[in-house]
């Protein structure tokens, strides 16, 4: 039975035109009345051409087609294919050929005919038109070349699919469905079993190709090249990289003494501008060192002259210093500070040990930020100032009583106390008269009862 695509001309993929375009062609070409001189056979051509357009052209008829076809084509056809399929297995032996030469059971010629039969065998099942028609690359010979043959036979092989559709091994007849879902299921497990036996054939006949590859000749010397070709790669790459150490240690060597020489001039050159600033000026570097720390010490004085301690101020200008140390606010705080002073130091006992004041001024700075050992260090300095311009006498720190202000606080303590005791016997008289009143009233009233 021939195939309904190959007797319009058309690929399974055509469309309704495609088809209906071929059907036009094919029955003209076909009708018997173009053909009186084989009248018989275009009859019998036509009739094929007017069934399949038929089918293709019905879309539920041609669906049920594309998934039966093979069944329908290959089925009676192939039905005792499995008793004369090819056997690979005797061919996964050394002892299937004799040597590597290109004689009759040679590893070549064997091998050939081997990989040739198989691809025979699919051609059948192979659909015309098709990307898969084509023949499978040649196994080759020994002298075949490595990129246009062996290369080309070993990667289309090792991704070897059978083109068998195994139709003979199907457990059930479609046709005998009683009905569509039954036949559904029978389509399934038909499929079931053929995508099962393809699935082994692929498997068999890529082993195969991977033990021949491991044996052949070839393949080994095209590794062997490939390995001599990295060793000399690696050799070649050793090599540069050795000569391109060397040139950059030869490199470093050069500028670590061209460095050197640098520095050299460069002590030289400053060895002479120092003498030369000792005859000018009469100093050198290390001098100007001395003076500029001398300096730093200087302006560290210079920025403490310009911190006020008592009002807790930084001023940027000795104009604003002064100015400040004018105001009436400095100068109230100015006096409140020397009174705690003072208070501080006629409280401290002054046969105290240096050693304890000592020890107790080093745990305070512990505990006092830098800001507050600054403050403390300018209040220090104040009253050490202080002590040395007005010495301090123990008289300052006793109170003084003026005698005039004394007796006339006297007197008016005792003029306070008269009148408190006058204002004393008043109320008493008037407590006795009232008492008295109230005696008469009493004596009265009793009288009059």
């Amino acid at each position: 039975m021939e195939c309904h695509y190959a007797i319009l001309g058309v690929e399974l993929n055509a469309d309704d035109g495609a088809i209906k375009k071929a059907y036009r062609k094919a029955a003209l070409k076909y009708h018997p009345d173009k053909n009186p001189n084989c009248l018989e056979e275009a009859t019998e051509k036509f009739r094929l051409v007017q069934a399949a357009y038929d089918v293709l052209s019905d879309p539920q008829e041609r669906a049920w087609y594309d998934r039966h076809r093979e069944e329908i084509l290959h089925r009676k056809k192939y039905e005792n294919y499995k008793e004369n399929a090819f056997d690979l297995w005797e061919y996964f032996s050394p002892s299937a050929y004799k040597g590597f030469g290109d004689d009759a059971n040679g590893f070549y010629a064997v091998y050939r005919d081997v990989f040739k039969k198989i691809d025979v065998e699919d051609q059948p099942f192979k659909d015309e038109g098709s990307a898969g028609d084509e023949w499978m690359p040649c196994f080759g010979n020994s002298e075949s070349d490595y990129d246009d043959v062996v290369h080309e036979f070993y990667s289309s092989w090792q991704s070897y699919c059978t083109h068998l559709s195994y139709v003979w091994e199907s457990q059930y007849d479609v046709k005998e469905a009683p009905n569509r879902r039954v036949a559904r299921l029978v389509e399934k497990e038909n499929k079931k079993v053929r995508d099962k036996h393809k699935k082994k054939r692929n498997e068999l006949v890529r082993e195969l190709v991977s033990f021949v590859r491991k044996r052949d000749p070839r393949v080994k010397a095209h590794k062997a090249e490939l390995e001599r070709i990295a060793t000399e790669q690696a050799v070649k790459a050793e090599e540069r990289r050795m000569s391109e150490m060397r040139a950059k240690a030869e490199e470093a060597a050069l500028y670590d003494q061209e460095n050197f020489e640098e520095l050299v001039k460069h002590n030289e050159r400053v060895s002479q501008l120092e003498n030369m600033m000792r005859d000018e000026f009469g100093f050198s570097s290390d001098e100007d060192s001395d003076n500029s720390d001398q300096n730093s010490e200087e302006e560290q004085e210079y920025s403490d002259d310009m911190f006020c301690v008592a009002c807790n101020k930084m001023f940027k200008s000795v104009m604003g210093m002064r100015n400040h140390q004018k105001s009436k606010k400095h100068k109230e705080n100015m006096n409140r500070l020397k009174e705690e002073m003072q208070e501080e130091v006629s409280v401290d006992d002054i046969t105290e040990d240096p050693n304890r004041e000592e020890i107790e001024d080093k745990v305070d700075d512990r505990k006092l930020t830098k800001k507050q050992k600054k403050q403390k260090r300018q209040r220090q300095k104040l009253l050490s100032n202080m002590m040395e311009s007005e010495p301090l006498k123990t008289e300052d720190f006793e109170e003084k009583i003026d005698p005039v202000q004394e007796s006339d606080e006297v007197s008016k303590l005792e003029t306070e106390i008269d009148g408190d005791i006058a204002e004393n016997e008043k109320s008493i008289a008037d407590d006795i008269g009232n008492t008295a009143d109230c005696n008469g009233d009493n004596e009265t009233s009793v009288i009059s009862d």
